[in-house]
């Protein structure tokens, strides 16, 4: 379908045919494929379509072999006429427009008159968006043309009146030639012209109104927003409907004429994806129902293309000039976290070092103390055990049944120190003597002293116990010193005393019901042969306040109090068993005795300080300082602080801890010096928000000072375009 094709009596219809005019239309849609006339020089092709008032057929200019198109009007009186010399004087003055299709030859005198032009390969835009909607770049540039053409027959004084799909033909390269002039006029004419409806400004659907060029920038607007969306503008089935019941052309116009003006704008186009605002507001502006808030003409329209085209143009530009530094500060910001990063990280190891070495300076300093402490009350029981005579008594002893020997320890050890046997006074004396000097060292005495045979039967007691005497204990650490506690009914048959010093497991006293330790030494006969252990033990609440002393004193240093983030505490490396604990100050014994078997330093701390004390054993260096057998670790968990005790709050979270063995005494105890990360890591904290503070103060600086930039940029922009 063409441009030149009119609908018989349809709403879309420019003009309105007497009913011998319809009869004669209604025989020539009827007449079969031969022209209406032969013309010299032409080879008719094929008919090209039929329209209210002719037919137009393809035809071959016989000289050239070019293709053209001829329309007939096939009658020479009246409307037909009027029509045929208004088209071909409009087109005849618009021949040199490339945007024009070109009128190449008129036959005035034949029968029936025709003229000839320019055929246009591909046929309607009408035709060309039967497969919808066209691309929104696509659209402008037909627009574009659309303007352009009519530019051209502006300028030469010609108004075109009956813009619409049907009307634009597009070339081989579907570059657009305006067509069908019959309803143009000159803009000095004061006659009416009417258009096709959906593209005919509301003011033009007057049979007075007087020709004006916004009423073809109206049907530019119609027709972009019609190539955009798929429909021309306020057509709707309602109205359609109204429009088809109308009888007379005059109603018909008012009803068209009085739908638009009550009609809110058209929107649809404002949806549509790839519509800019601009765009949007280009077309509203010829759409406007007031022809005042209209464009003018299609050189404005064409203005606002070409400006919006630029504006386009500079898009790129003005978005990369915006977000080109904040693609730099977004850039910049993974390099500063980075490098703060590596400088917090740097800073924070600098000081987990720095204080670790501290507290591992600390944790040996107390290590040696304890040591130094063991070392000598251990000596205390092998002075005993230097006096030669107590050791010949102590042979002869243990040669008696044992019976016997308990028979006399329970009848003479509340005797009078005079009338007891010698080798239970010696012992008794030599108890005696370890108080008093552990009270004139302001410490208090210990808990019992014992001696077993060689088979661990318990033979003597200071202070003396019915419930422990005469009893066997072979399967107590302190007897064996394998570092476990045996089922007492389950001992190993190669159970033996043992060799050397030994610091016992904690273990429950059977005489007191409470926890406790013990220090031990073998008894050797002047044959160098074991034939008993001689012990002393301490409860844990005892060994706090004896062993202890110096752990508190350096915790008193430090401020003892929940507020402070460093602590001190011993435990057992064999089992992790805390011995001291400052949170255990805090509880009644009771409380103590039921947490300790839940106060386990953790198995991969029992693990790391495995591994150093058998790698400093390793070394044989009996010269080789507390500090060769410690362990340093950054990350570490109270085990006071997974209690759900209200009392524990302040010993959760994350801790660092340096630890210190015993190593020149091979005691199994641990000094552990610990401290808070957080509170040791404050002043990375502290740079952190410092630095953070600086770092969003400056983007945001830089931000405001781009945005304050291109306020001013815009607004020059603005008056650009403007």
């Amino acid at each position: 379908m063409t441009c030149w094709h009119k609908r018989l009596n349809n709403l879309g219809n420019t003009q309105v045919q007497e009913d011998d005019e319809l009869e004669a239309s209604r025989r020539l849609s009827l007449e079969g494929k031969r022209p209406p006339a032969a013309i010299d020089g032409y080879t008719m092709i094929r008919r090209l379509g039929t329209g209210a008032y002719g037919t137009v057929w393809q035809a071959r200019e016989d000289n050239t072999g070019r293709m053209v198109a001829v329309k007939y009007y096939p009658y020479r009186r009246g409307l037909n006429w009027s029509l045929l010399t208004r088209e071909v004087e409009k087109l005849a003055t618009l021949y040199t427009s490339r945007n024009i299709v070109q009128l190449l030859d008129v036959g005035w005198n034949a029968e029936p008159p025709y003229y000839v032009m320019e055929f246009v390969e591909n046929g309607s835009l009408s035709a060309f968006m039967l497969r919808g909607p066209l691309a929104v770049n696509e659209a402008v540039r037909l627009a574009r043309e659309v303007c352009r053409a009519l530019i051209e027959a502006h300028g030469a004084g010609v108004l075109h009146c009956d813009l619409k799909p049907e009307n634009v033909l597009l070339d081989s390269s579907f570059n657009v030639r305006l067509c069908d002039f019959g309803q143009s006029r000159m803009s000095h004419e004061r006659s009416p012209a009417l258009g096709t409806l959906y593209y005919m400004a509301p003011e033009q659907a007057d049979l007075e109104a007087v020709a004006d060029a916004r009423w073809d920038v109206y049907a530019v607007g119609a027709l972009l927003y019609h190539m955009l969306t798929g429909e021309p503008p306020f057509r709707t089935q309602k109205l359609q409907q109204k429009l088809e019941s109308t009888e007379s052309l005059t109603d018909r116009l008012a009803v068209y004429r009085d739908a638009i003006k009550i009609s809110p704008p058209p929107t649809a186009h404002w949806s549509l994806r790839g519509v800019d605002k601009r765009l949007a507001q280009l077309i509203d502006s010829c759409l406007a129902i007031d022809p005042g808030e209209r464009l003018p003409n299609a050189q404005s329209i064409l203005a606002e293309l070409e400006g919006r085209d630029q504006q386009r143009a500079r898009r790129p530009l003005l978005l990369l000039g915006v977000l080109g530094p904040l693609l730099l500060i977004t850039a910049m910001v993974p390099l500063f976290v980075n490098a703060l990063q590596d400088a917090v990280d740097e800073m924070e190891r600098g000081l987990t070092a720095r204080a670790l070495e501290s507290d591992a300076e600390s944790a040996r300093a107390l290590a040696g103390a304890l040591e130094a402490e063991l070392i000598r009350r251990l000596a205390d029981l092998q002075n005993v055990l230097k006096n030669e005579n107590l050791v010949e008594q102590l042979e002869m002893l243990v040669k008696r049944p044992v019976a016997d020997v308990v028979d006399e320890m329970k009848d003479k050890h509340d005797k009078p120190m005079s009338a007891r046997p010698h080798w239970i006074r010696s012992l008794d004396e030599a108890r005696e003597d370890a108080d008093k000097m552990n009270l004139q060292a302001g410490q208090e005495t210990d808990t019992s002293w014992f001696l077993t045979d060689s088979e661990g039967n318990q033979i003597w007691r200071r202070e003396y116990s019915e419930i422990t005497i005469g009893k066997n204990y072979n399967w107590r650490d302190y007897f064996h010193g394998r570092n476990t506690e045996y089922d007492r009914f389950a001992v190993p048959s190669d159970i033996s005393p043992i060799e050397s010093p030994h610091v016992s497991l904690p273990f429950t006293s059977n005489a007191t019901g409470k926890y406790m330790v013990s220090l031990s030494v073998p008894v050797r006969s002047s044959s160098n042969e074991i034939i008993g252990v001689l012990a002393r033990t301490v409860h844990l609440d005892d060994l706090r306040n004896r062993l202890g002393r110096y752990i508190r004193e350096s915790n008193q240093r430090g401020g003892n109090d929940d507020a402070v983030s460093r602590r001190i505490v011993l435990a057992d490396s064999r089992t992790g068993a805390l011995l001291d604990h400052p949170w255990l100050d805090t509880c009644s014994q009771d409380e103590r005795e039921a947490m300790f078997d839940r106060l386990i330093i953790p198995e991969w701390v029992l693990e790391k300080l495995k591994t150093a004390r058998e790698a400093a054993e390793q070394s044989n260096d009996s010269l080789l300082p507390v500090s060769s057998v410690e362990a340093l670790l950054p990350e570490y968990t109270d085990p006071v602080g997974t209690l759900a005790d209200e009392s524990a709050e302040s010993y959760r979270g994350e801790w660092m801890a340096a630890m210190a063995l015993m190593q020149q005494s091979k005691a199994p105890w641990v000094v552990i010096v610990q401290e808070q990360r957080d509170s040791m890591l404050q002043p990375v904290e502290d740079m952190k928000r410092k630095a953070a503070r600086t770092a969003w103060i400056s983007i945001v600086t830089s931000i405001l000072l781009m945005g304050i930039v291109w306020i001013f940029v815009g607004r020059a922009i603005s008056r650009t375009d403007a």
